[in-house]
């Protein structure tokens, strides 16, 4: 493939290519990873770069039969003496991946092992054969082959094989029996199964403690999550103090097995069990420790010290709980949960926090019911009826229906209370008008929002067409719009019922919050029906013209491109190809033309033969699934699938430009300003992703296509899953996986803030972060794992770029948006980045790929009109995947599995 590229180059299904064979290191106590020879790679200027087309690492994308390796050994479920565990520990220790296993995850597996007899002269896995298990040589001696000639002795105590626990890659050598040998073997199967139930159990018991903790209530689910992945696990002896009365504390502790004794002066308190906690006060004000706390027994806590909460939530817990409470307060208020998420955290941020001693007066008798908004964020209120808690928000209803009354009595605090209060002269400064009106543009707001024709403007553009609604209003009877006449005008209905008629005849009725008409502000259509209401209608109508005015004409040339990528009347009749321009092991990617619109798209074909072959049913589907849902301007869009008796195909937007890869061999090291453009581009992508549950699990420079204005798309959804809690799968290039992965313990969205991470690193410094000169996945591993992050020696240590770059790579997944999304785009290296003029491609690009197209390459095309299965055949008949040399099992395909092509 040549370096100008389109989206089908490689943008693939589960299996574009297979992984390409990588060594598996043999480690011996002699050995490590470090000392490998590295081949030459190509460079980027002064730099080593590898350029992996598909990702290297991913354990579903192949199945091979079952593996039964060694073949002529025999097998046992031998009990494991505490020699054979300290050896085995000891070889485990050897291999970075596996020493990193915690204390059950390794005890687990252990007792899992199985023990293996095999004779001299024996193959115990031969080269270039699938890998499924790692061995630790118990007795005797074998040796390494690799292409027929001998490269090492392995010697007893030691493991080898460790790349088969992450998947079915090729064996890179041969490992034969030199003399009789016992080994202990795991399988890929048993040892990620054993893994993923210790740590599933452990992320679901920790969930529990920390809903438990009533100081931490209010944090978000998201907060949550993020903490989850600060704790730490602790184990105490009997008799260890944990903490000591008096010395300043900033660890919090929650009891996961055994009992503690809690005293003060040497005098016990009380005891403390499973699931309690202590040491809370330490996450708000780093005070004093006010009692002694001892192990009784043996004792495993989990802690989170005040350091790791505050990368996490941010620097001050206290007022991190209150705005949670505020938000969540007015979420629950009919009254006010129609304000953007925008305007509440304005409210909030201006709200004055007020304290209060049990019995004093928080609103007195005679003041004005709708003057002032308070919310309980702690203790509780005596009111008119009832005692109010905290979430309780008083004077809301007055807010939105403005009274004259007065309170009729005094508001006393119950027990100590702290209170939110704003008056509402604050609110309308706030959000920009009258709260009655806010409330009704809210509603429009969020209608507008959702029509197809208008997808991809910014909040600014939304906030201005707001602003210019109108409110109609229509008798029973009265005609709104007439067909065949021209439309001008765009209608929401705010209340009321119309009849949608077409050439006299009822087609159906429409209520609140549809709308109609929404083509008349872009295309010169006239009305296709007639809308008259039934019974009184009121409506926000937007004028063509208004629209016009806000709306600039490269808005409106973006919003028409985006109106063609929706067009799902595309039969696969109308489409002329043009050329092959991507081939995989899956599928192949023609240039298509539409015969009378001369439209250009990708279409990708995948045959049910390969389908069957790889056993991907269900990636297959699930890739549809999730670019269904993906309508963004910087991520290729799916425009309509197709299926027939021979394949399944993918119709997709066609991009024409360069991979971000090339480009930056073109361009070299980045300018500041060149790499924020780039890395802004990826936030916005990756946030649009997460707000949908998808995790990518694959960025890095080869996946993302620059377009024919230099602006990004991100291409190949083939690793990418809808993510409902944890994911165990190793998936991903080596060089951008987050550390998580690669252990193995369970991960969640926040990798791919990992592999940004990477990227905005090799922008500014035109290398990778770690594993910079290795091309074997074990030994980028290990740099992940157990190196240090570090910079060329001449950066600015206070740069902000560097301070981001460090918070992305942090290796608690929890702390790498420095709390939520908001917080990374309000980053110090973004300030005065204007996300909106981002998204609406008004900054100019970096690098403009020149790529043209040949019309006569396109008018030949048409005039020969050659049919597509004839352009397909050809291909598919020169691939010959059957005889790859990989041993694969035809899977029958599930009942109605392709029942949404």
């Amino acid at each position: 493939m040549g370096s100008n590229c389109v989206c089908g180059q490689r943008q693939t299904i589960l299996a574009t290519s297979i992984p390409i064979q990588t060594h598996e290191v043999y480690l011996t106590k002699q050995t490590s990873s470090s000392q490998l020879n590295i081949t030459s790679l190509p460079k980027r200027g002064n730099t080593f770069k590898v350029k992996h087309k598909a990702p290297v690492i991913d354990e579903r994308r192949r199945r091979s039969d079952e593996v039964k390796e060694p073949s002529s050994a025999s097998v046992s479920d031998k009990i494991k003496t505490e020699a054979d565990k300290k050896m085995i520990r000891d070889a485990l220790s050897n291999h970075f991946i596996l020493k990193n296993l915690d204390e059950d995850s390794l005890r687990l597996v252990i007792e899992h092992m199985r023990f293996y007899t095999i004779n001299p002269r024996e193959i115990i896995f031969t080269q270039g054969e699938p890998g499924f298990i790692f061995y630790v040589l118990c007795t005797g001696r074998v040796e390494l082959i690799i292409n027929g000639a001998r490269k090492a002795v392995i010697n007893a105590g030691s493991g080898f094989g460790e790349l088969a626990l992450l998947d079915d890659r090729p064996r890179s050598g041969t490992i034969k029996t030199l003399e009789r040998c016992t080994l202990w073997g795991v399988d890929r199967t048993t040892f990620k199964e054993a893994i993923k139930i210790v740590n599933a159990l452990n992320l679901e018991e920790n969930k529990n403690f920390l809903d438990s903790v009533p100081l931490l209530n209010q944090l978000t689910s998201e907060q949550k999550d993020g903490l989850l992945a600060s704790l730490v696990t602790e184990k105490w002896s009997s008799g260890q103090s944990i903490v000591k009365e008096g010395d300043t504390g900033d660890h919090f502790y929650i009891i996961k097995e055994g009992c503690v004794s809690c005293s003060q002066k040497e005098t016990e308190i009380r005891q403390m069990f499973k699931g309690d906690f202590f040491g809370e006060q330490a996450l708000l004000y780093n005070s004093p420790r006010t009692a002694t706390i001892t192990a009784i027994s043996e004792v495993k806590v989990v802690s989170i010290g005040r350091h790791a909460l505050m990368d996490v939530l941010g620097s001050n817990l206290q007022q991190i709980l209150y705005k949670n409470t505020q938000m969540i307060a007015m979420d629950k208020s009919p009254n006010l949960k129609n304000f953007s998420k925008e305007q509440k955290g304005k409210i909030i941020n201006i709200m004055r926090i007020q304290n209060f001693s049990s019995g004093e007066v928080i609103i007195p008798r005679g003041a004005n019911k709708g003057a002032f908004l308070w919310i309980i964020l702690r203790g509780s209120v005596r009111g008119l009826k009832e005692k109010l808690n905290i979430l309780t928000c008083i004077g809301d209803d007055f807010l939105v229906n403005p009274t004259e009354e007065k309170y009729e009595i005094d508001y006393i605090a119950e027990t100590d209370v702290d209170i939110a209060e704003i008056s509402k002269e604050e609110i309308e400064n706030c959000v920009g008008g009258n709260i009655a009106e806010i409330h009704a543009r809210n509603e429009a707001l969020a209608v507008i929002k959702r029509v197809q024709l208008l997808k991809g403007l910014t909040e600014d553009k939304y906030k201005e067409l707001i602003r210019m609604l109108k409110i109609v209003e229509f008798n029973d009877k009265d005609t709104v719009v007439e067909q065949g006449e021209p439309g001008s005008s765009f209608f929401i209905i705010k209340c009321g019922r119309v009849d949608v008629i077409r050439n006299g005849e009822k087609l159906r009725s429409i209520t609140k919050h549809d709308y109609f008409g929404e083509r008349s502000i872009l295309f010169n259509d006239t009305r296709s029906a007639t809308v008259k209401a039934d019974g009184s209608v009121t409506c926000w109508m937007l004028e063509k013209n208004d629209f016009l005015e806000i709306i600039d004409e490269g808005i409106q040339q973006m919003l028409l491109s985006r109106i063609e990528l929706q067009d799902d009347t595309i039969e696969l009749s109308e489409l002329v190809p043009i050329k092959l321009i991507g081939k995989g092991v899956l599928g192949s990617v023609f240039l298509t033309c539409h015969r009378t619109k001369n439209t250009l798209y990708a279409l990708k074909t995948v045959t049910r033969e390969k389908i069957s072959y790889y056993g991907v049913y269900d990636s297959i589907v699930l890739e549809r699934t999730i670019m269904m849902q993906l309508d963004h301007i910087m991520i290729m869009k799916l425009i309509k699938t197709f299926k027939d008796q021979h394949r399944i195909y993918f119709l997709e937007e066609y991009v024409k430009g360069q991979d971000l890869f090339d480009v930056l061999r073109h361009i070299g090291i980045l300018s500041d300003a060149d790499a924020k453009f780039y890395t802004a581009s990826l936030v916005l992508i990756i946030e649009h992703l997460h707000e949908r549950d998808i995790i990518y699990r694959d960025f890095k420079p080869e996946n993302i296509m620059i377009d024919d204005i230099g602006y990004t798309k991100l291409i190949d959804f083939g690793t990418s899953r809808i993510l409902k809690g944890r994911s165990y799968t190793t998936v991903g290039t080596p060089h951008y996986m987050a550390p998580e992965i690669i252990k193995g313990v369970g991960y969640g969205l926040s990798v791919d803030w990992w592999s940004l991470g990477v990227m905005l690193y090799e922008f500014l410094y035109g290398s990778l972060p770690f594993g910079e000169e290795e091309n074997d996945p074990i030994a980028v591993f290990e740099c992940i794992l157990e190196y240090r992050l570090i910079f060329p020696s001449e950066n600015d240590p206070m740069s902000p770029s560097r301070q981001l770059i460090q918070q992305l790579l942090n290796k608690n997944p929890g702390a790498r948006t420095g709390g939520n999304l908001g917080k990374l785009k309000e980053h110090r290296w973004f300030s005065s980045f204007s996300w909106d003029s981002l998204l609406l491609r008004k900054i100019k690009s970096p690098y403009v790929p020149k790529i043209e197209i040949d019309t006569n390459l396109l008018e030949k095309a048409i005039r020969k009109n050659k049919t597509l299965e004839a352009a397909i055949q050809k291909v598919e008949g020169k691939d010959d995947f059957r005889s790859s040399g990989i041993i694969m099992k035809d899977t029958p395909a599930p009942p109605d599995w392709d029942s949404e092509f």
